[in-house]
């Protein structure tokens, strides 16, 4: 398939290769609090929906949806409860919701830009519900049925305190249930980007990052957003001391013909999925 170099990659906060030099690079700042990660991705709500609405962001499509339904397939089932956590605009909660009648679904999100679109723009069924608060806020905030499956799609480096965010997925967690995540691959994220030998980064410290949110089709905002740069170890031991026990871990990359599609070739995994289950507590 020949190279269609006018797709976007439209792969997280920092997109279009070919400004970055010219324009703004990625650099390091300060910690952000929720409100402020909020903020930013009301910021780009809108824009990041219509992409997706259009097909036109390829690893949302190609990349991660087959990966996050290949882990989450055995607990996609009729009666089970779903937490779409770091829901964004809905989509995927939705498509859950349509495809799986008999499950019930709930997205959760902190960007009101986000939640509003949801609940817009979203088919009114009755086996979705979106709410806008972080996942710490709602499960603090409600008394809550366990969730037979949480899936956590490119949130995990989106959060303050990655701790507090997985002991509220773990306290809502059947002692049966799954909790599936995806993350920009810490090993080869900076690697894709860039700033691997930058003077400021270092793989084994935890970074905040910010960039530019671009796409092909948009190479001239000045919207940024953040996100942490974590190594492998800090989320396995996140994980462990949370209670959750990785048992699965995928490193996808695209077919042949969908990678034709994008601008710069795939030499190395640019995201990495698991899946993790609750640890057996020993029975006396």
């Amino acid at each position: 398939m020949p190279r269609a170099t006018s797709y976007p990659s439209a792969e997280g906060p920092v997109l279009g290769l070919e400004t970055m030099n010219r324009r703004r690079s990625p650099r390091p700042v300060q910690a952000r609090t929720d409100e402020q990660l909020a903020a930013e991705w009301d910021q780009v709500a809108a824009g990041r929906d219509q992409l997706i609405a259009e097909g036109r962001d390829l690893s949302y499509h190609y990349i991660l949806l087959p990966a996050l339904l290949q882990l989450s397939t055995e607990w996609l089932k009729p009666n089970h409860r779903i937490l779409d956590a770091g829901c964004g605009t809905g989509k995927f909660a939705s498509e859950l919701a349509r495809d799986h009648p008999k499950s019930q679904i709930t997205g959760v999100d902190p960007s009101a830009s986000s939640i509003e679109i949801a609940q817009a723009n979203r088919p009114v069924v009755d086996n979705v519900e979106f709410h806008c608060m972080s996942v710490e806020a709602y499960v603090a905030a409600k008394e809550l049925q366990p969730f037979d499956l949480i899936i956590a799609n490119m949130l995990l480096q989106n959060v303050s305190s990655l701790s507090s965010v997985l002991d509220a997925c773990a306290r809502v967690l059947s002692p049966t249930g799954a909790f599936v995540f995806a993350v920009p691959h810490p090993c080869f994220w900076p690697r894709y980007w860039k700033y691997e030998k930058a003077p400021w980064f270092r793989y084994n410290k935890e970074t905040w990052i910010e960039a530019p949110f671009r796409t092909s089709l948009a190479p001239d905002t000045v919207v940024t957003t953040s996100h942490t740069h974590r190594p492998l170890q800090s989320y396995f031991e996140a994980f462990t001391l949370a209670g959750l026990v990785v048992e699965e871990l995928i490193e996808p990359y695209p077919d042949q013909g969908v990678e034709g599609a994008y601008p710069i070739a795939w030499e190395f995994p640019r995201f990495l999925l698991g899946r993790c289950r609750p640890q057996r507590r020993e029975t006396s």
